[in-house]
């Protein structure tokens, strides 16, 4: 049959134009049943002339207005489906942005706390270093009271007034000590080491030992008439690494030390 619309020539069974889309079940209303067949008499037997019978032939301008494409829904359906799309995507957008806005928000306030939080920790550890630092000193100072009441140095330790001559035997410095000490354990004579900034014993304790890398000799005794004890380091043929400074560290029966004077010696 041939298209009322745009004069193509298609299939019997079609109910769609596939040239121009129109619907053919249209023709039968409009009487596209008795249209004549393509004849070397009458139209043309090539498709692409249908048009040119058409234009020769204006007997049928009613059925090719009705048979002229109809409006599908699709395209409206369309339409409508892009525009909720678009109101979906407008709408998603927006709530990305509030949820931006409140995980900013949220982390403000958690960065703020954690803020406070670290001060907090901070102020803990202060005031932890300061009770540390007071029990240091309370636990210092009872130790100092028990070995104050334990040991009583009666003769502290003095710097000597000049320099000592080397080989010389003399003495050098001498400590007098009450409490519950021991002529052979309780005297323990240091010398300060400034490469390793500590004190390091250079005379053992004992009633006459002595060191020959310094030249040092020492001696204690005991006078029960005073109840004192007492300890001399001797420069016994001294020599010139003796030079430094010295100190006396005590030491009572129950393990209690107290420390005497620091003083120096210098040796030509």
């Amino acid at each position: 049959m041939i298209c009322l619309n745009c004069g193509k020539a298609i299939d019997d069974d079609l109910k769609v134009c596939p040239f121009c889309g129109s619907l053919t079940d249209a023709y039968a209303e409009t009487g596209s049943a008795d249209l004549p067949d393509a004849d070397p008499a009458g139209a043309p037997a090539d498709p692409d002339d249908g048009q040119d019978y058409f234009d020769e032939n204006p007997v049928y301008p009613e059925a090719r207005k009705a048979a002229k494409p109809l409006n599908l829904p699709g395209s409206m359906t369309s339409l409508l489906v892009a525009a909720v799309a678009c109101v979906l995507s407008l709408a998603c957008l927006v709530s990305i942005l509030s949820l931006r806005s409140a995980i900013r928000e949220q982390n403000r306030v958690l960065t703020g706390s954690v803020s406070e939080v670290r001060n907090a920790v901070n102020a803990v550890n202060d005031r932890l270093y300061e009770l540390d630092d007071t029990l240091s000193r309370v636990q210092a100072e009872a130790y100092n009271q028990l070995a104050s009441q334990s040991i009583a140095i009666t003769k502290d330790i003095t710097p000597l007034t000049g320099p000592v001559e080397a080989d010389k035997y003399n003495r050098m410095f001498i400590v007098n000590a009450k409490g519950n000490l021991s002529v052979n354990t309780s005297f323990d004579w240091q010398k300060y080491n400034e490469s390793t900034g500590g004190w390091v014993s250079v005379v053992f304790t004992g009633d006459a030992t002595t060191n020959d890398q310094y030249g040092l000799r020492l001696e204690n005794s005991f006078d029960r008439n005073e109840n004192t004890y007492t300890s001399i380091l001797w420069a016994n043929g001294i020599k010139p690494a003796a030079s430094g400074t010295y100190r006396c560290v005590i030491t009572d029966a129950t393990g209690i030390t107290k420390t005497s004077a620091e003083a120096t010696v210098s040796v030509f």
